[in-house]
């Protein structure tokens, strides 16, 4: 009975260390902090540059930004 109260008690404070671990990794997308966007991602409001994570981030942000959006990549040469 000892053990299995060990394996139990173990297995509970990996699975709550798990917990605080993901928590820790997770990023989420802060469409605020988009200052200028591009097909191929945006720059942010400190202008460090990021890929669009998902698809659907680049549309919404197009969507409600279309003055700041601009439909080719941010390394093109003609559009400098």
């Amino acid at each position: 009975m000892r053990s299995f109260k060990k394996c139990v008690a173990a297995a509970l404070i990996l699975g709550m260390s798990a917990g605080v671990a993901e928590a820790a990794i997770s990023v989420g997308f802060d469409i605020g902090n988009v200052s200028i966007g591009y097909s191929d991602g945006y720059y942010d409001n400190a202008h460090h540059w990021h890929r669009w994570a998902r698809h659907d981030d680049m549309m919404a942000w197009r969507g409600a930004h279309a003055d700041m959006y601009h439909g080719w990549r941010h390394d093109d040469k003609r559009h400098h």
